[in-house]
Order: C-alpha cells, then sequence, then structure tokens
C-alpha cells in the first residue's frame, strides 16, 4: 500500500512536470503572430514587435527569482552583442517583479544591448500562456512564432542557440537571394 502510494505521488509529480513544459492553452501556436505589445521599455516607451517585422526577434520572459534566467540572460545577451541589430532583436520582458527587485536587476545589466521591457501586471505573459520559467518565443522576420521553449536548462540552452541560429540564417539567405534577384532583373 506503501510503496503504490509513492508510484502514485511520482507519477503525478512527473505529469504535472510534463504539463508544465507543454504550451498552454490559449498560448499562441508556431505559426500564429502573437501578442505584438511586450511592455514598456527602460525609457518608459512601448515595446511593440510590429516595429521589429523583418527580424528575427526572442522574446524571453523572465523574473528575477528565477535563477536559470538569470544565467539565461548574459548569454542571450552575448548572442544579442554577436549578431546586432540588423536581422536579429533580443527582448527581455521582466513579469512582476517589485520596483526595487527589477532596478537592482537592470542595474547589474545596465551595459546589456538587450531590449528589456517590463509586463508589472503579468497580464502580457498571460497573453502568451506563461506559466513556467524561462519562457523563450522565436519570432520570425513575418512577425510569426518559428519556436517556443519552456523550462528549460543548461544542457538544452545550446540546442536553443542552434535553432535561434537557423531561423536567421534562414532570413540572411532570403535577404541575399532577394537582393540577387533584384541586382539581376535590374540590370
Amino acid at each position: 500500500m506503501f510503496r503504490m502510494r509513492w508510484i502514485t505521488a511520482i507519477l503525478l509529480l512527473v505529469s504535472a512536470w510534463a504539463g508544465a513544459a507543454e504550451p498552454s492553452v490559449g498560448a499562441p501556436a508556431i505559426g500564429d503572430i502573437p501578442p505584438q505589445i511586450l511592455g514598456k521599455d527602460r525609457n518608459g516607451d512601448t515595446v511593440d514587435l510590429g516595429q521589429l517585422r523583418d527580424k528575427v526577434v526572442v522574446v524571453t520572459f523572465w523574473a528575477s527569482w528565477c535563477g536559470y534566467c538569470r544565467k539565461e540572460l548574459p548569454a542571450l545577451n552575448d548572442m544579442q552583442t554577436r549578431a546586432g541589430s540588423e536581422y536579429f532583436r533580443v527582448v527581455a520582458v521582466n513579469v512582476q517583479d517589485g520596483n526595487d527587485e527589477y532596478r537592482a536587476m537592470t542595474r547589474q545589466m545596465r551595459d546589456y544591448t538587450l531590449t528589456f521591457a517590463r509586463d508589472r501586471s503579468g497580464s502580457i505573459a498571460e497573453s502568451y500562456g506563461v506559466k513556467s520559467y524561462p519562457n523563450l518565443w522565436i519570432i520570425d522576420p513575418e512577425g510569426k512564432v518559428a519556436g517556443r521553449h519552456i523550462g528549460y536548462g543548461e544542457d538544452s540552452f545550446g540546442e536553443i542557440v542552434d535553432e535561434i541560429s537557423r531561423v536567421i540564417q534562414a532570413e540572411v539567405e532570403r535577404l541575399h537571394a532577394a537582393s540577387a534577384d533584384k541586382a539581376v532583373s535590374s540590370g
């Protein structure tokens, strides 16, 4: 009887963990255009995905209490720095941190080149179906969801970077092909 309870408890934990990694009901699906407004940046300006069309955009939802989020942000900033902003943009959306926590974190990251947005109420994260952290979205240049990763760790971050790189590379190749076609047709 005792053993059966343990097995039941373990199965419940595993199913709850697996469920946390599944896309939430109402969350944008691959190929959907996600909610466009991502909050306010450090200057108080609205961060709007519509203004980032023609770029690959990574949207990551984070909170100061999320240890892996704090490890992910420097890696995403490094990726932003290396890739530049012509084809790629990272938007880090802070969800529901208090003013003191948010200010302390952004002070530590003051030299970061990624875009910080703030979702004080959590309504933006909710519109994306965010229920666990870290929670990363890849948006293609047409503004559609190309990928989503929920609750990953260091062991899987390399695969996510590879996926982001593939989406960026596809866009660079598309732009070069369009440029070449334009040169041929005008020449």
